[in-house]
């Protein structure tokens, strides 16, 4: 009843004017059930874009034929189920634009979805109720309410998954410094060895970087340590003691503070805590005496 309705009061607007081509209709329908006309757009509309993906003649294709007068394609849909979702950023700028890159990027892993414009996104499938669910999959996958999005101000990156153990440590200290990071694996072959990594990095990036030599099996990390401090002129590259990843991490954070007050403030906090740390230990040890604080 009220899609028939609605029908009849699309028709009856398009017919009052003048003009060739496809006309988008936009209705509101009140809680009353009543359904109010509010605009009429004398081209292809953002609510259509889904056609490009979901029907054997999209609007676009449709608006051109009509123009031009040629005959009109079947409108009908190719798919069962369509959904067309429009995404409109939480935040302005960058912070806007990297939560737009993020569900995106999830989006175009949603199998039957497809992305263009500036966030419109499509997703087609065998009936309305899987549509709707891998909709709502992209959406509350790793919950976008809620979620930092900042923008990573640090990299952390790895030659394996090996490594993570050492690399957790500077992650988890920029967390506690407010410092947004990423963390990703790459895998380098035919270059040498993973411990040209940070030099590879370097290479190809004006920022700063931090390497850090991770002990191995072999050589106990010192492989490592050296590859990175003999980097080619023109390839500066900085390094901490082997599998100190904390240092690394603070380094890159005394970096930022360059700039940033408020990261300098945090680091000061944070010198302050190993101080007092420091101070409780020693003061433990004078208590109890070396005998008792060993065996602790």
């Amino acid at each position: 009843m009220t899609r028939s309705l609605a029908t009849d009061i699309a028709q009856k607007a398009v017919s009052s004017l003048e003009g060739v081509g496809v006309f988008a209709v936009e209705l509101f329908l009140t809680r009353d059930g009543d359904i109010l006309l509010n605009e009429v757009a004398p081209r292809p509309h953002n609510s259509g874009r889904h056609t490009i993906e979901s029907c054997f003649t999209s609007q676009y294709e449709q608006h051109l034929r009509a123009v031009v007068g040629l005959p009109l394609g079947d409108p009908s849909m190719k798919t069962p189920a369509a959904i067309l979702y429009n995404l409109l950023g939480a935040e302005n700028g960058e912070p806007g634009l990297y939560l737009a890159h993020q569900l995106i990027g999830r989006a175009l892993g949603v199998p039957g979805a497809s992305q263009r414009k500036m966030g419109h996104i499509t997703i087609v499938g065998p009936t309305m109720g899987r549509v709707e669910r891998l909709l709502n999959s992209m959406l509350s996958e790793e919950s976008l309410e809620g979620q930092n999005f900042a923008i990573p101000l640090v990299g952390i990156i790895m030659g394996s998954d090996s490594d993570l153990p050492v690399m957790s440590n500077a992650a988890n200290t920029l967390n506690s410094l407010g410092v947004p990071v990423e963390v990703k694996i790459i895998i380098i072959a035919g270059v040498g060895g993973v411990a040209h990594l940070p030099g590879m990095v370097a290479a190809l990036t004006l920022l700063p970087v931090i390497g850090v030599p991770v002990r191995a099996s072999s050589l106990d990390g010192l492989g490592s340590l050296l590859s990175i401090v003999q980097m080619p002129r023109g390839v500066p590259v900085a390094t901490v003691a082997i599998n100190n990843a904390r240092n690394a991490a603070l380094l890159a954070a005394r970096i930022l503070a360059v700039g940033d007050g408020d990261l300098q403030a945090r680091i000061t906090q944070y010198q302050q805590d190993l101080k007092d740390d420091v101070l409780r230990k020693a003061d433990r040890l004078e208590k109890d005496g070396w005998a008792e604080y060993s065996n602790r």
